[in-house]
Order: structure tokens, then sequence, then C-alpha cells
């Protein structure tokens, strides 16, 4: 429990169960909601669900937590049933990791005997009510996972030019990048560093040929594996991943294409994969544009098709078994 009382407030929820020993028999009961108030602010809500006769575990008591509308977290906290005095009669404690949604929850099968209640009724069901307290001596997020946080990290230095050994010039923008990192990512860029050539000697790359927010995309992908902007430049980030021989990068626009092939884009993917040696996205746009031949019959983006790309769609349309 040490170290997620820092955390957040430390919070508590009593919850009375009234006429416990004659209404409620082996049903669950689902308490009300309740807050605790989690990491910069955020709100985790929870349920306690009781079994009376037990979940699992037959004449036993079960008491559960279950996070109704959060996401993982990692909570400490107490369960304690109260005699009539307010003193703890029996006390369950956990530290547990929460995925969303668990619908089951997490807690103790077998939380206290229901005979032992039903034996000193007259001390733990003053009145024939069961009372509940539960204290939550921390909530915190779960960790990211590591790979996730060193991909945050890198992605960062995108925006740091402290320690930057290299500028890289694109129309009207600079970007200032890391050499070890462009070269372990790209074998083009690791040529052009170790080789006694101008970009090595300068320190200074001129990249002319490419979109300066395609660039930026790309530069971002290096270090992070991200991509801001995948939808509106992943034709021209394919082959900017082709051209810099990045096939992590290259398999990430080609996988988004082949999800999204439509009437409109199936003939610019097919050249696109055709003239970059993409047989995974060839076939796929080839294949789609068979199956709905009567929808690409008229398309003027027809004209753009070589006349080998034209007669093996003919092929394939007038004998769809055969590739």
């Amino acid at each position: 429990m040490s170290g997620l009382g820092t955390i957040c407030q430390i919070s508590s929820f009593l919850w009375k169960i009234s006429s416990f020993m004659n209404v409620y028999n082996g049903e669950s009961i689902d308490s009300p909601q309740f807050t605790l108030i989690g990491k910069e602010g955020m709100l985790k809500k929870f349920v306690l669900t009781l079994y009376p006769r037990g979940r699992t575990e037959a004449d036993w008591v079960g008491l559960f937590f279950t996070l109704v509308d959060s996401p993982e977290c990692t909570v400490s906290f107490k369960c304690s049933i109260l005699d009539k005095y307010e003193k703890p009669h029996r006390v369950g404690y956990g530290v547990v990791d929460y995925t969303f949604p668990n619908k089951e929850g997490y807690g103790f099968p077998m939380f206290v005997k229901f005979n032992e209640l039903k034996s000193q009724k007259e001390t733990v069901l003053p009145n024939g009510t069961l009372t509940i307290l539960v204290e939550l001596n921390g909530v915190k997020d779960k960790p990211k996972d590591p790979t996730m946080c060193l991909a945050d990290d890198l992605e960062k230095l995108t925006c740091n030019e402290d320690f930057s050994d290299v500028e890289i010039h694109c129309k009207d923008i600079r970007l200032k990048a890391h050499k070890a990192i462009l070269a372990s990512r790209s074998s083009v860029f690791q040529a052009m560093f170790t080789n006694p050539c101008k970009e090595s000697q300068t320190g200074s790359v001129t990249i002319n040929n490419m979109d300066p927010e395609v660039l930026k995309d790309l530069i971002n992908f290096i270090y992070s594996c991200k991509v801001k902007k995948l939808k509106e430049n992943v034709a021209d980030l394919f082959k900017a991943a082709d051209m810099y021989m990045m096939e992590s990068l290259k398999d990430m626009c080609t996988t988004y294409m082949m999800k999204n092939l439509t009437n409109e884009n199936a003939i610019s993917f097919l050249n696109l994969a055709d003239g970059h040696n993409s047989k995974m996205l060839r076939e796929a746009a080839m294949s789609y544009i068979v199956q709905n031949i009567n929808a690409f019959t008229e398309r003027p983006e027809l004209e753009n098709v070589s006349q080998r790309l034209v007669i093996e769609i003919m092929k394939r349309a007038i004998n769809p078994t055969k590739k």
C-alpha cells in the first residue's frame, strides 16, 4: 500500500445493507456508485457487489469491486465489516490492477462465513443491518507500456534542438535532427552520413523532392513510429518510405491503403504499388478493381494505367479464378 497513498486523496465509502438476513438470500447486491478522486483530479467510479451466499464458494460471503467507467488503474484498498461499536470485525486488504471493462470485479470470494455473521448477529448485524466500510488508500493510472514510453520520449526530440547534429532543409522548412537516430532507422541516411559526401561533412541535408508536411511525418516516424497525418499523406509517405528504405513505414502505409480501398483510389493505389514493387498492395488493389469491374469501365483514371495492367485487369475480370 505504501507508494500509492501519495498519489491521490484518501477516500472512504460506507455501505449499510438493511435486513441482511431476511431479505437477501443468495442474491447479489450492488452498492450505489461511489467516486474516488484520482491522479490529477480524474474521477474513478466504483461499485461494490456483495454475494451473501458466495459467488464461487458456497456459504461464504463474497465482496467485489467493479470499476465502472475509468481507464486502467491500480487501486489500494481496505474493506471492513463494522460491528455495532463501529469497530472492524473482519478486514481485507488488496492492491488491484483494474483492466476496464471488467464485469466480474476484483475482491474477496471468501470474505466472511455466512454462518459467522448469523451466529454473531447481535454484534455484527445490529438491527439486522450489515455495515461495510471501504477505505481507498490510493489510485493511479496503470503505467504505460515501456515501449510506448520510449516512443513518446523520442518523439519529444523532434521538437528539441538540444544535441542535434544535422539540419534538414525542405523548401521553406528547417528541421533539426540527430544523425545516429536517422542512420539507425534508414539505410539511406546511414550511407549518407558514413560516406565522405557533402551531408556527412556539412551536417546539412537538402530534400526538395518531398512535401514539407510529408517530411515532418517521415521524421516523426523515424523517432517514434507514429504518423500524425497518415490518411492525408499515405501515398506520399509510401513513396518516401520506399525512397529511404524504411520497410516498417512502408508496411504501415500498405496496410492502411489495403484496408481503405474505394472506387476513387483503387486505380491510383494499383499504379503506386506496381511502381514501388508492393506485391500485397498490388494484389489487393487489382482484386478490388476486378471484383467491382463495372464501376471502373468508365472511370477517367484508367487513362493513366499502363496497357500491361489494363490487359491484366481484363483477363482477370473475364476469368476471375486465374491470376
